[in-house]
């Protein structure tokens, strides 16, 4: 076949200049594809989301050069995704079907995974100052609990990634802050389909707690820092134990902000030093409030909190509240932890309340000793109470007691303002004893207990609530009604007027020695911030058990997950009452 040949160089110029022009012409806009992709498992999801031409889908300017080469990867594309999950020789079948008409192509993706590659073997080693910990077999133990691709195990990336993770943090916790990750090898065989995992770490020196370095603290005694270390000089690093140190200072009224790290020079690790860095807030406060309660009304109060009083760290909150149905004005005093652990708390109160024909007014005079360990608190304290009771119609009624007392709570949830899983729980155990500033000789136990169970993000959460108390006493009627039980109104059986459920006489609605309280509700979330609710209450007051008989209330609700905690809005119907109430809470502080 003879060669093509240009007449003359002019020619071939112009040929040269025609087709310069023609290859700067942009390419011709592809109209549109469309992905289907046939996969089994967990591998159809993964590959929608990474596969390289998927994530091309939208883009306006695609042309047919570029989505010819995105076609041409998939293959190798596919085996590089289903290698994170453990295959490692799919059969990949792809079919593109040019649409008609300049119309939507299809691309068809066939994804058979073929066999898993199989966890063979797997060697920990530790390396370091460890080597002659006493503890180092236990230690070895720990890693191959934490580590999650055992022997016959499916290898994948992620589960490699985690394992190595997990070990690690498992030398980080104790002893070891400065352990490392020195090497780690994946040998993976896709013909036999197995793999053999090793990973080396160096734990560095091992570390003690030394001696603590305070910056910013000016106006505070030193103990009220030190106390709440809970470690001493000597104790071994323990990562929880610094966490919980930093927590305990955030959590007191004195710091606006806390820093708390361990010093990590290997040349100190025998007594490392525990850096603090506080920035000390203001010393005294005064705040005002409003509010409204469909149980107590309208609200208003004042108060005034000094954290350092005396220039010893006491803290003094002093008020007065001023509510449509109860008042209260007092002063408390809290000292600061002391060696042993505890914190003492001193209250003197004036209170008065006009509730369901029952007019009472009572002085309280407390002092009790405290102590926070694990999200559980132990109390005991002694309290007195000198109450005047009054119902229309009646002579008044004067009666006091000194108790005696002990109380034990837990509290263990998600978000301490809008928990949504976990449960509180508070007993309370008190005496008093006649004649000893106590008109009758009585014993009181009460317990309450929450339960939060989440379902899904879509399906919201249920929340269990219950309480049981009882007062044992030779003469009920000397009680004070102040320490009986009453119920009724939001935050126990809705559907009914705040302490309405009690012992009817005289008009009045008193105290009863036995209470039973009973509820479920389900949320179901309609925003991030508000969800709907369904509830059903159930409970009552009365003299003795043989008088007692459930009082039902069920309705609906809102919820608004505000930052100072969840505030609602209930609609609910009493059986016994035979009537709907608007039960609603909301506080707005200044």
């Amino acid at each position: 076949m003879p060669f093509l040949r240009f007449p003359d160089a002019s020619m071939r110029r112009l040929l040269s200049v025609t087709c310069g022009l023609f290859l700067m012409l942009p390419a011709a806009v592809h109209a549109g594809y469309r992905v289907e992709i046939d996969a089994p498992g967990s591998l159809e999801p993964l590959l929608a989301s990474y596969l390289e031409i998927m994530k091309w889908r939208d883009y306006p300017e695609m042309t047919t050069e570029q989505l010819e080469r995105l076609y041409q990867g998939i293959p190798a594309d596919v085996q590089s995704l289903t290698a994170t999950q453990g295959y490692f020789r799919p059969e990949v079948q792809t079919h593109w079907q040019h649409g008609e008409s300049g119309g939507e192509d299809v691309i068809s993706i066939t994804v058979s995974d073929g066999p898993p590659v199989l966890v063979g073997s797997v060697d920990l080693t530790l390396a370091g100052a460890i080597e002659d910990d006493p503890y180092l077999e236990r230690r070895r133990q720990r890693l191959y609990r934490v580590w999650t691709l055992n022997d016959g195990d499916r290898f994948t990336q992620s589960g490699w990634d985690d394992s190595k993770k997990a070990a690690l943090l498992t030398l980080l916790a104790r002893r070891y802050p400065t352990a490392k990750l020195v090497s780690s090898e994946a040998l993976i065989d896709p013909a036999s389909g197995n793999a053999r995992l090793s990973a080396r770490w160096d734990s560095g020196p091992a570390y003690f707690f030394g001696p603590l370095k305070v910056k910013g603290l000016y106006n505070y005694p030193p103990a009220i820092v030190e106390r709440l270390a809970g470690f001493h000089e000597g104790d071994v690093y323990s990562q929880r134990a610094l966490l919980d140190f930093q927590s305990a200072l955030q959590n007191t009224p004195y710091f606006s902000s806390v820093f708390v790290r361990l010093d990590s020079d290997p040349d100190t690790a025998a007594a490392a030093p525990v850096e603090v860095d506080l920035t000390e807030g203001p010393q005294q406060k005064v705040s005002f409030g409003l509010g409204y309660s469909t149980n107590t009304g309208e609200r208003g109060e004042v108060s005034w909190r000094n954290v350092n009083l005396f220039q010893r760290g006491w803290i003094l909150d002093a008020g007065v509240r001023l509510e449509s149905k109860e008042q209260r004005a007092g002063a408390e005093l809290t000292l600061p932890l002391d060696s042993k652990g505890y914190v003492w708390n001193g209250v003197v109160r004036y209170e008065r309340s006009d509730i369901q024909g029952l007019d009472t007014s009572l002085y309280r005079y407390a002092v009790s000793r405290s102590r926070n360990r694990n999200n559980i608190e132990m109390s005991t304290g002694l309290t007195y109470i000198g109450e005047r009771a009054r119902i229309s119609g009646q002579p008044d009624s004067n009666t006091q007691a000194l108790m005696l007392g002990w109380s034990w709570s837990q509290r263990a949830v998600d978000n301490p303002l809008n928990p949504r899983r976990g449960y509180t729980w508070r007993s309370e155990l008190s005496g008093a004893a006649k004649g000893v500033l106590s008109d009758t000789s009585f014993v009181r136990g009460y317990a309450k207990g929450v339960l939060y169970i989440p379902f899904s993000p879509r399906w919201g959460w249920s929340i269990l609530r219950g309480e049981v108390g009882e007062v044992f006493a030779s003469d009920g009627d000397q009680v004070p009604n102040d320490v009986l039980f009453r119920t009724g109104g939001a935050g126990s059986v809705r559907g009914y007027a705040y302490q309405s459920l009690g012992v009817e006489e005289g008009g009045a609605v008193l105290g009863g020695r036995v209470l039973g309280v009973a509820s479920a509700e389900y949320l179901y979330p309609v925003t991030p911030k508000w969800a709907a609710a369904v509830f059903v209450d159930a409970g009552n007051a009365a003299r003795r058990w043989q008088d007692f008989r459930f009082a039902v209330g069920y309705g609906v609700g809102a919820r608004w997950a505000s930052p100072v905690g969840p505030l609602g809005l209930d609609l609910a119907y009493g059986v016994d009452a035979r009537q709907a109430r608007l039960h609603f809470t909301l506080d707005v502080s200044f």
